[in-house]
């Protein structure tokens, strides 16, 4: 066993299992974090209407919007929890219900009955119509006393997107009937990454939906995403000493304000603002923590931050030939220009320009040939298969639109048969790959950086 580093804090194999189960517990969602950073207001907003179902008996429904990553389900986890501190000996329920997990209505009315505890044998009840049951199982909530109320119950719809391209959509049109009603305390809670989603709804259940919308957004800054990790990274003395506490978020901190980290977290904001892409970069250096070196390895973190920002994709772009690249800069000088969709003859033509200009440059940076246009071409259609360069949506008809993955070479593109130096195509590549991409090739002539 190797001597232990003198230079190393102090630590016990009890408070080590404990920073570890609680860190890696926030890593992998499994625990939330001790503050929501950005999140107030719809924090806010969601509380306010569980805690008008839950001590006022008011019915209430509403949908919270926003991208995959944004923290739609830890606010609404965070105002659960908070509802149930509040100081109050009022009694309620709670369903969770999946669009991936209940793929019909009967199996969500089962699982609805699971969660409130009926052990009442259902099959004769789910003959009849999805209401009907639905009310049945409400009912069975009532106490022995018939006068008494049912108890106030919050749904919370996970990809509700999914539920709502159920058949007849009887499930979603019952509880808003319900929520409206105002004859049943309960709170619908839909969360979606689709901001489309209302138009998924049938009109009779636009009818019913009381139309609040919460709207969850990304980070603003890169600040905010870094105040993220130290959220989930940094303890207390609740789960160690308090001196090995201060000593282990000091390295932390010492981490995160590295110039290395930081720029692997500005790339991972501006690729995406995956926060869950931000806090598995750690979970490897907290994993290997141990008696021996209780804190974070800054090491293990940079090279983890630097496997997570390689992509496969970049990986592939890496043997690409020259040509090819000097289509994607073209194809990227032309997004700049606010053209999101182009052809091979633009690309080409932006291509010729931009090497044209830099032709006076040879004997600074060494010769570049301007290749033709049947060469280029076939180095254009390498990049459509490798999905670097995607088909870009074509309209078939009013209101729809399709491409597919071989239309620029197949030409069958639901009767599309445009020649295919013209179907238009999109660059798969954000711009600070395409930087990435250049600086990280050694064969390039001066006159192309």
């Amino acid at each position: 066993m190797p001597a232990r580093n003198p230079a190393q804090p102090k630590a016990t194999d009890e408070s080590i299992r404990a920073v570890k189960r609680t860190v890696l517990g926030r890593l992998y969602g499994r625990a939330p974090l001790p503050n929501l950073v950005g999140l107030d207001a719809p924090l806010n907003s969601i509380y306010a209407l569980l805690s008008q179902t839950a001590l006022n008996n008011e019915g209430n429904s509403a949908l919270i919007l926003g991208p995959r990553g944004s923290g739609k389900t830890s606010l609404v986890q965070r105002a659960l929890s908070m509802l149930s501190h509040t100081n109050t000996n009022k009694a309620y329920h709670i369903v969770h219900l999946n669009g991936f997990v209940h793929t019909t209505d009967r199996i969500a009315l089962r699982d609805i009955a699971r969660q409130l505890l009926i052990t009442q044998d259902l099959e004769h009840v789910l003959i009849g119509s999805f209401a009907d049951a639905f009310t049945y199982i409400l009912n069975l909530l009532r106490s022995d006393d018939e006068s008494t109320a049912i108890p106030p119950v919050i749904f919370v719809l996970e990809e509700f997107d999914l539920l709502a391209q159920h058949p007849k959509q009887s499930l979603l049109y019952t509880l808003f009937d319900i929520a409206q009603s105002q004859q049943t305390p309960i709170a619908v809670l839909g969360v979606t990454a689709r901001i489309d989603v209302l138009d998924l709804l049938e009109k009779r259940v636009k009818s019913r939906f009381s139309h609040r919308q919460i709207y969850v957004h990304n980070m603003a800054s890169v600040e905010e995403f870094v105040q993220i990790a130290r959220e989930a990274l940094c303890i207390d003395s609740s789960t160690a000493s308090e001196a090995f506490a201060q000593q282990f978020n000091k390295r932390i901190e010492d981490i995160l304000t590295s110039s290395t980290v930081s720029q692997h977290i500005e790339d991972i904001f501006e690729f995406g603002k995956d926060v869950r892409m931000l806090l598995r970069a750690f979970t490897l250096a907290v994993s290997q923590i141990s008696i021996d070196n209780p804190l974070l390895n800054a090491s293990t973190v940079e090279s983890q931050f630097a496997l997570t920002n390689t992509s496969a994709k970049m990986k592939i772009l890496s043997s690409i030939s020259l040509l090819e690249l000097c289509l994607i800069i073209a194809m990227r000088s032309l997004t700049q220009l606010d053209i999101s969709k182009y052809n091979f003859e633009m690309v080409y033509d932006e291509y010729k320009t931009f090497m044209s200009r830099h032709m006076m440059a040879v004997s600074a940076g060494g010769a570049m040939k301007i290749y033709k246009k049947p060469v280029a071409l076939k180095a254009f259609e390498t990049l459509v298969e490798l999905e670097i360069a995607r088909p870009a949506l074509v309209s078939v008809g009013e209101g729809s639109s399709v491409y597919g993955r071989n239309d620029l070479l197949a030409g069958t593109a639901a009767g599309i048969r445009a020649p295919k130096e013209y179907r238009m195509v999109q660059l798969m590549l954000e711009p600070m790959q395409v930087v990435e991409l250049v600086s990280g090739r050694v064969d390039i002539p001066a006159v192309i950086r």
